[in-house]
């Protein structure tokens, strides 16, 4: 990075992607986020096929909320109960 560069903060972005925590809230991690709806749902699926990928016994959920802090997208399933 050079002399005057500021790093962006993904917190910036109107549309940020969460995991899900088990009773439905947006849990404390911010997986990714981006200026439109589309690509916001998009990091989070290529984020809950990655994760599938690694651990596919764990049940998780994903979710998109944009800057009213209304959740717009959820990939994923709940565990059953």
């Amino acid at each position: 990075m050079s002399d005057g560069e500021v790093p962006v903060n993904s917190t910036q972005h109107p549309y940020t992607c969460y995991a899900l925590n088990p009773d439905g809230t947006q849990g404390p991690h911010l997986l990714g986020g981006s200026y439109d709806n589309i690509s916001a749902v998009q990091i989070a699926a290529a984020v809950y096929v990655a994760m599938q990928r690694f651990d596919v016994e764990t049940w998780r959920q994903l979710g998109v909320w944009d800057d009213s802090g209304s959740l717009i997208a959820v990939i994923g399933a709940q565990a059953p109960s």
